[in-house]
């Protein structure tokens, strides 16, 4: 059924001063609003540039000139009439509209608002209902009922039809602001009480009577029908208050903790009561044990962590006071997550059993349509808005895994093989015939490219080097896709040497030319080349080599003759990295196998860097420096188009230990 029905019959006529309209009708199907403070908080400062727009066309000069104007003129005292009069009538009358039958059929609306807290916005500031929803309470489905307008032969301007019209919306919505104040969030639990206890009082004097009517046996029935739900009344009022009352607590204690874990609580709420399996009605007791103990989980390792994290992430960005703010809200959270967590997990089971006890059948209030998605325009936070596509609301869901994963969907291009989706942090590609998915991070894209005219090429990092995905499209395709990819071009591997295509003379790819630039601080100009191209499994001799510094040792001398003066620097760079992380795999195998990362620090920029500190964090080895000539080794200076080379390795992994490896490199540019 359609939500917005709308009926219109207009008679055909000559004179346009008047329209003469037979009929109208306007249905529109019971709306639930809901809405929290967050979301109108955004929804202003969406807008905010429009009203500021509309400020600032307000001239000071064009109002004190308009101002003396209409003082100069109507300052003498003028008793005629004005000239224009005939003229003034005329437009009053014209215009007008007759409409014959008018029926507005009865509106009916289900209100829910969260108070949530949140920092004061500026955007705001300037709106008279956002300073009246900061001061109001949460309120849970207030129902508002509006009747319907109905009339014959209205002949009016449209003005004054909309006048009459939303003075009789107006005036209903006055008489109802107490049924608002009766849906208070906070007197959600006694009204739920009182309802459930009265249907059941209801029914327990009701049944027997009705039964008494027809004869002693169906008396009996009666009476133990409403003694039945005299009892399940009291019981459902008792469980479903209490669930009311709790639900209200954990959530005004979730407040007290910190936005990432209200964001996550909030989150994890809407994925699991609202979608998936556990949203059918015939949802079974494991179901929600399941759910509340991951709810309970869920509260006790965001406390324990946040032990960790909260003053560190507060000290580095407030300093010593940020610390001391940090451990509060630590010791805060440590307390208080748990507890919600408990509180949440009892909740679900108290729904569980009430919604089993009771004989009322419960609607959940699942969207009719996915939310709409906002394409991005630049690498900005520019969107365009645009009509509901559902395939983009599709590809949406997809990426934000039904709004419980954190990344925001930027655009899509659908293909006859494949479906491309561009997201803040990965690329998707989706076969239209099996539907697998292939997602990959923005970082391990190499490159991307035209081929032939008729192909997108992508290469992307892999263990035995640059991979490439051919995928073929049209024109058309091709440069909505390179659109999407090049928003996202600072995020890439080779972010510094994309955007020059590929060679497509032939097909092939400049995968191997691809910095012909001048880069500051790099003398000569450097062949086209793309870092972790030569990335292919090597054959190499081990001999002589005794231990892993004979390694470095080797490296470190190749390394160090080299200089920004050759054209072939970067690739060389490349080669030599390459052959230590090869060589480095077959020397050791087997069980003595070790993991190792490599670190390679080009100065492009035309003032030297000082490498302050160089260590390893996690591993089992030294962190070993090969620099080239344009390095100091006295004074750890890093002159302009010089390069470094940090490597490491980890441990051999046991049972005790992963044999990860991480380096930790500080300078005066970077850390």
């Amino acid at each position: 059924e359609p939500f917005l029905h709308l009926s219109l019959v207009r008679r055909l006529q000559d004179n346009n001063d008047t329209h003469d309209i037979s009929y109208i009708a306007l249905r529109i199907l019971e709306i639930d609003i809901c809405f929290d403070r967050k979301t109108a908080e955004t929804i202003a400062q969406f807008i905010s540039p429009l009203h500021k727009a509309q400020e600032d066309q307000t001239n000071e000069s064009w109002v004190q000139e308009l101002t003396s104007k209409m003082s100069l003129n109507y300052s003498k005292s003028n008793r005629r009439a004005p000239r224009d009069i005939e003229k003034f009538i005329h437009s009053a009358n014209a215009c007008r509209i007759h409409v014959e039958h008018l029926h507005l059929h009865p509106i009916r609306l289900s209100l829910t608002f969260t108070q949530e807290w949140s920092r004061r916005n500026q955007e705001t500031e300037g709106f008279v209902f956002f300073q009246i929803i900061r001061g109001m309470a949460s309120i849970s489905e207030a129902p508002l009922t509006f009747t319907s307008f109905v009339v014959s032969h209205a002949f009016e301007s449209p003005t004054s039809l909309m006048g009459i019209i939303s003075a009789h919306y107006s005036s209903q919505l006055m008489s109802q602001l107490l049924s608002i104040i009766g849906s208070l969030a906070i007197l959600k639990a006694p009204a739920d009480f009182l309802t459930n206890i009265g249907s059941g009082v209801f029914s327990f004097f009701y049944e027997p009577i009705n039964g008494l009517v027809k004869g002693p046996e169906e008396f009996l029935q009666g009476l133990e029908h409403g003694t039945q739900n005299l009892a399940r009344g009291i019981f459902v009022g008792f469980v479903k208050g209490a669930a009311n009352v709790t639900d209200l607590v954990t959530h005004n204690l979730a407040g007290l903790t910190d936005d990432f874990f209200v964001d996550e609580r909030n989150a994890y709420h809407k994925m699991m009561l609202y979608g998936g399996d556990y949203a059918a009605s015939n949802k079974s007791i494991q179901d929600s044990l399941s759910i509340a103990g991951a709810c309970v989980a869920r509260g006790f390792r965001s406390g324990a962590s946040g032990i960790i994290e909260q003053p560190s992430m507060y000290a580095s960005r407030y300093g010593a006071i940020g610390l001391v703010k940090g451990v509060g809200k630590a010791l805060v959270g440590a307390v208080v997550k748990p507890v919600v967590g408990v509180g949440d997990g009892a909740v679900v089971l108290m729904n569980h059993v009430s919604e089993a006890t009771s004989d009322k059948e419960v609607v959940l209030k699942i969207p009719k349509r996915l939310r709409r998605a906002l394409s991005a325009v630049s690498s900005g936070s520019s969107v365009k808005i645009s009509p509901y596509d559902e395939v983009s609301a599709k590809a949406q869901k997809i990426v934000t895994g039904g709004e419980t994963v954190d990344d925001a969907y930027l655009g899509h291009v659908q293909t006859s093989t494949t479906l491309f989706i561009a997201s803040s942090q990965c690329l998707w590609a989706i076969d239209n015939k099996t539907r697998e998915p292939w997602c990959i991070d923005w970082a391990e894209i190499s490159n991307f490219g035209f081929v032939d005219g008729r192909y997108m090429r992508i290469d992307v990092f892999s263990n035995e080097g640059i991979h490439s995905n051919i995928y073929e499209m049209s024109s058309i395709q091709l440069a909505d896709l390179f659109g999407l990819l090049s928003m996202q071009v600072e995020k890439m591997g080779n972010c510094s040497q994309i955007g020059l295509g590929f060679d497509t003379s032939d097909g092939s790819s400049s995968s191997g030319a691809m910095t012909s630039k001048h880069i500051p601080g790099v003398k000569s100009i450097q062949r086209r080349h793309t870092f972790g191209s030569i990335n292919k499994p090597l054959k190499m001799t081990t001999i002589g080599i005794t231990n892993e510094k004979e390694l470095i040792r080797r490296c470190r001398t190749r390394v160090k003759e080299l200089d920004s003066s050759m054209n072939d620097y970067f690739c060389r760079l490349d080669e030599e990295s390459w052959l230590l992380v090869n060589s480095w795999g077959q020397y050791f195998t087997g069980l003595s196998s070790r993991r190792c990362v490599i670190i390679g620090i080009i100065n492009g920029t035309l003032e030297p860097i000082q490498i302050k500190s160089a260590k390893l964090v996690e591993g089992g080895s030294l962190c070993y420096f090969i620099p080239s000539s344009e390095y100091d080794d006295i004074d750890n200076i890093l002159h302009p188009g010089g390069a470094i080379i940090f490597f490491g390795s980890g441990a051999v992994p046991s049972l005790l230990q992963s044999g990860r490896v991480a380096i930790s490199i500080e300078s005066n540019v970077f850390l």
